[in-house]
């Protein structure tokens, strides 16, 4: 566990250097859109720029900016946007917490209906439904996720107005439970079921209907065992394994999916922000949204692989050997 924390925070490092590497190369000059969005429009010029850049530091050598980068971030200071003038610690402060939101909800529902579905087409005996079953998984599995999210917008939004078409909370309307709930589904079923669904409930049907003609689970049933303590102590915890590997890693799809997401529901999250200050070239901001939206991704697969090892004990076993050679 310690070498994979190890990994993980150079994994982390590597990540940030990248991103301020790559955003340094990315054509035109904030200090010439902050000096143009000032004077309303009008080009600035030069030596304007030029003397705004000494102000922000940029034009200082890039290994330079990326130590005070790296300074401050430790520090939770990654430095202020150049459009709002704000701390972009101040800005991912309120937006963070709903993307946390939305993606907790989506993982939330693509766990429960993938185990659902899964259990379904793996223990059922109607082939008929087994088949329909995989056939659906195998439509979704091919569907981009904003086309999902555009067909639960029309479908429930536009069609049957059941339920809102994005945002928090109609304008002027506090933000309360009873008002949020309804307003989060759409997003969160858009994400859970545009991203990695179909794999998810594959992979439950598949690790669970492997495991129905084992040996040990076929001398449970022969003991008398009831069918509930089989599935549940012989056939689902083993037949999980496979499910929980992916679903770490399937948590960065999910955030990318996210951005997306919640563009077209108009959701004020880290991913709506980041678009946001990439088309206004708030490169302060976007280099911060990477570098959280990456360590979220990297707990997610350290938390998969803590997951994976409960479930199945050999995996700690094999784990705790490879660390002793």
């Amino acid at each position: 566990m310690i070498r994979r924390a190890a990994t993980a925070i150079a994994v982390v490092v590597a990540l940030s250097a990248l991103c301020f590497a790559l955003l340094d190369l990315a054509p035109g000059s904030p200090a010439a859109d902050i000096l143009e969005a000032r004077s309303g429009g009008r080009p600035a010029s030069p030596a304007a720029v030029a003397e705004l850049e000494h102000q922000m530091g940029l034009d200082d050598p890039l290994p330079v900016r990326y130590g005070h980068w790296v300074a401050g971030a430790l520090h939770g200071d990654f430095g202020t946007s150049y459009g709002s003038g704000r701390p972009v610690s101040e800005i991912l402060s309120d937006t963070a917490p709903w993307t946390l939101l939305l993606t907790a909800v989506a993982v939330l529902f693509s766990v429960v209906g993938a185990i659902g579905v899964g259990l379904a087409a793996a223990l059922t005996r109607r082939a008929w439904l087994r088949r329909g079953i995989e056939g659906a998984l195998f439509a979704l599995g091919g569907m981009p996720g904003f086309v999902t999210a555009l067909l639960l917008l029309y479908v429930f939004a536009a069609w049957w107005q059941v339920l809102p078409s994005g945002g928090l909370a109609r304008p002027g309307e506090p933000v309360t439970l009873a008002v949020l709930v309804p307003h989060l589904v759409l997003p969160a079923l858009a994400l859970a079921f545009g991203h990695h669904f179909g794999t998810y409930a594959r992979l439950v049907q598949t690790g669970v209907g492997r495991l129905r003609t084992a040996p040990h689970v076929e001398s449970a049933q022969v003991r008398g065992l009831s069918r509930w303590t089989v599935t549940t102590r012989h056939l689902l915890r083993p037949g999980f394994v496979p499910f929980a590997a992916r679903l770490g890693v399937g948590v960065g799809g999910l955030i990318a999916g996210a951005y997306a997401t919640e563009m077209i529901f108009s959701w004020p999250g880290v991913g709506r922000q980041a678009i946001l200050a990439a088309r206004d070239q708030d490169y302060a901001v976007l280099t911060a949204v990477v570098l959280v939206t990456g360590v979220i991704v990297i707990a997610a697969n350290l938390i998969g692989d803590l997951a994976v090892g409960w479930l199945d004990p050999r995996v700690r076993l094999n784990g705790a050997a490879d660390g002793r050679r």
